[in-house]
């Protein structure tokens, strides 16, 4: 039973919270949201950001946090979202259709690895107030990417920032660097320490960059010796072409998991594939794209063409449209809308990076 307990929204900067609370204003379970837009390959959709899930020890168990999950689901369909990205994997989420889904490479590279690297001529070089301009517009020229506003930018650099891959806080502004060559600013990464007592001190991870993926390589011993480590990681889209064949020619290892720290749930499909029509008409033509027809029924999601109709439920709609490493999709060999579905997905999913919550 719910007895005595209020649901209440409060919003704090662009961040919803949604709260459970006793009569007395105690707050017992809570659930933050917000909102962005994503644009990939000049597609422009919507997704609702998961975090800070918690319920008071006491109060566990008796589906206050799934109450509130469920509101912030119908909050993000009614602001326009498509897609649910939750920070975490755990029952509560799978229970609530969020699967893992949106492969990455992992390249774990040691400081033997990058005695090998050829020296460049990128300078690396602190990020400082005067580059916030060069950083909003190497961000920009990304094809997968969040939208992100010079205020974006600016709160971003002067904060602390939470990261789900190794949980714990560290600054963005002194951790944030740009890769120079001749006075210009071609890239930038964002380098997060570890906080976890058996690698800290010894493991960083990349975790934003953007721009040239020539000067990122570069930079990487660079890195080693910057923060006196033993293994740098870097997360990599299978749709990165240029920054794998980089690694990959430097000798580097890869494995393969889907986004890392995170779950995703499919809000509203139809609303997704008519977003995505440019993608679709440019990989299919318009003839073909006119008689492609998506549709959501509860949790059944129809794909049809011409006379052939696919149907998946909640969790295989994610992995059609994004892919998955933790349980591939299965689908006919043969047919039209076979050969449509290989065609246009699965479709990248952009790195949250400092998007994370």
């Amino acid at each position: 039973m719910l007895e005595n307990i209020v649901e209440k929204i409060r919003r704090h900067g662009e961040v919803i919270w949604l709260t459970l609370d006793l009569e007395s204003g105690q707050t017992v379970s809570r659930v933050g949201l917000w909102k962005r837009d994503v644009y990939v390959y000049g597609c422009k959709f919507r997704v609702g950001c998961i975090g800070g899930v918690w319920t008071k020890e006491e109060y566990r168990g008796r589906g206050y946090a799934t109450r509130l999950l469920e509101s912030a689901i119908k909050l993000t369909w009614e602001d326009g979202g498509d897609i649910l990205l939750v920070s975490g994997d755990r029952g509560l989420y799978r229970r609530l259709n969020c699967v893992a889904a949106a492969p990455y490479y992992l390249f774990k590279i040691s400081k033997a690895d990058v005695e090998n690297f050829p020296i460049g001529m990128v300078e690396p070089r602190e990020y400082c107030d005067g580059d916030l301009s060069d950083l909003v517009e190497i961000y920009q020229m990304e094809p997968v990417r969040y939208f992100r506003t010079i205020e974006h930018f600016e709160n971003d650099m002067d904060k602390r920032h939470w990261w789900p891959l190794w949980p714990g806080w560290f600054y963005v502004k002194p951790n944030t660097y740009m890769l120079r060559c001749k006075s210009q600013n071609l890239a930038y990464i964002v380098v997060q320490p570890s906080a976890q007592k058996y690698s800290k001190g010894k493991t960083v991870a990349i975790c934003e960059y953007a721009g040239s993926r020539s000067a990122i390589v570069e930079a990487i011993p660079w890195i080693f010796q910057k923060y006196g480590i033993e293994k740098l990681l870097v997360w990599v889209s299978p749709f990165d072409l240029e920054f794998k064949y980089l690694l990959d020619k430097m000798g580097l290892k890869s494995e393969v998991e889907d986004l890392p720290g995170h779950t995703i749930k499919m809000v509203d499909f139809q609303r997704l594939c008519e977003r995505l029509q440019p993608y679709f008409e440019a990989h299919l033509g318009f003839r073909n794209l006119k008689l492609l027809n998506f549709r959501q029924e509860s949790n059944v999601f129809t794909v049809e063409f011409q006379s052939q109709r696919f149907q998946f439920d909640s969790r295989m709609i994610v992995r059609l449209v994004f892919g998955s490493v933790e349980e591939p999709l299965k689908i006919p060999e043969n047919g039209e809308l076979t050969k449509i579905l290989k065609k246009v997905f699965p479709i990248p999913f952009p790195w949250p990076g400092l998007e994370a919550f």
